[in-house]
């Protein structure tokens, strides 16, 4: 049989349970591992896994299926949410988008093994899929006797999305109080209750229950417009597990591209494509690209004003990197200039001399800037 692996989010890597059940299955069938998402990529690549699990492309768990429905009879799922609870939710989510209504569809059965070191299950959305999550169970304990998980069946469940006239609501669930939620990437507020809503209306967000809101960050989506109904939305730390940085020997890249990040860091690994210097807006973006580009040995010049969310914890900073702070607010009107006037409003751009670029964006910043670090 063959059997797609389908891995989400950087804890199941850290833990090392994704390594041992990837050990598992091979031992017995053809498999192909996949990952998207960036700090699940970064677990990756810390783990020293990446010619075992596949992280060149960025798609969601459900992309993945569909993409990979020619090439196996199997999808398995394998999460550790931050509970067991939220982990099956985030489960019956990806299973609502692979729901067909033809019953002999020709997308692969989806078994579901979330949290297996912690409490954790396996889990089938339909009738078909449920012999093959016994099937799971066997193998999974044949080889290793911990993983005699309960199987459990769920229905398929979409996004939590209702209308009240003209406004769209999308209820999270899955927080924890005290949590910051980000919308496409930027935190918009921090959760006063477990089950907080956005609402928009004409794509724009008008309303937050049950949540802090940090009028920065609605700010920075003023000109977006929002659809609720695909918006990435997500919460807390995006990397719990604790981990060690793999850094390698790289010597500093010759191209000649320099790359630009405003507000986005978790798009990191498809915007910085060969460039071996990056531009980064935002003290999370800055504190996240950072992190990840120290294992390719690529340095930052970042753009920040003190508004650090935490998002994620521990970061490391690659040498050579410089890190300008300018007045609360005045991150992203620095950035603006230099994507317009540096970068000429591309992604990308050839520039030789890092030393001439360094000053030229310290003096679009010279008037706001409060402080400097190199690295």
């Amino acid at each position: 049989m063959r059997i797609g692996i389908i891995l989400h989010g950087p804890e199941i890597i850290d833990t090392g349970s994704a390594e041992r059940i990837i050990g598992i299955f091979k031992q017995e069938h053809e498999i192909i591992v996949k990952l998207g998402g960036t700090m699940g990529r970064t677990a990756v690549l810390d783990a020293g896994l990446e010619d075992i699990i596949d992280i060149s492309q960025g798609l969601t768990p459900s992309e993945t299926i569909i993409a990979l429905k020619d090439s196996i009879d199997l999808a398995i799922l394998l999460n550790q949410g931050k509970t067991p609870q939220t982990g099956r939710h985030f489960g019956r989510i990806i299973a609502s988008k692979l729901d067909h209504p033809d019953p002999d569809s020709d997308l692969p059965p989806l078994v579901h093994i979330e949290s297996p070191d912690s409490g954790g299950r396996i889990i089938y959305y339909n009738q078909r899929a449920a012999e093959y999550a016994g099937y799971v169970k066997n193998v999974l304990t044949r080889y290793y006797e911990n993983y005699d998980l309960p199987i459990e069946y769920c229905s398929s469940m979409p996004l939590d999305i209702r209308f009240e006239g003209n406004k769209i609501i999308r209820r999270l669930c899955g927080v924890f109080c005290g949590e910051n939620i980000r919308l496409e990437g930027v935190v918009i507020g921090y959760a006063t209750h477990d089950a907080p809503e956005i609402v928009c209306e004409d794509g724009k967000v008008i309303e937050l229950r049950g949540v802090r809101i940090k009028p920065h960050g609605l700010e920075k989506l003023e000109n977006r417009r929002i659809d609720l109904f695909t918006a990435k939305v997500k919460t807390g730390n995006i990397r719990r597990t604790r981990h060690r940085t793999r850094i390698k020997n790289i010597q500093p890249g010759t191209s000649g591209r320099i790359a630009i990040i405003d507000h986005c860091a978790e798009s990191t690994f498809e915007l910085i494509k060969d460039a071996d210097l990056v531009i980064t807006v935002g003290d999370d973006t800055t504190a996240i690209t950072a992190d990840i580009l120290v294992r390719f040995g690529v340095p930052v010049i970042g753009i920040t004003d003190g508004d650090l969310d935490c998002i994620l914890e521990d970061s490391a900073v690659p040498t050579g990197s410089v890190i300008i702070q300018v007045r609360e607010g005045f991150d992203d009107i620095v950035g603006r200039e230099v994507f317009e006037k540096i970068m000429h409003f591309k992604q990308q751009i050839h520039m030789q001399r890092r030393d001439e670029l360094l000053s030229r964006i310290l003096a679009l910043a010279e008037k706001e800037m409060v402080n400097i670090k190199y690295y």
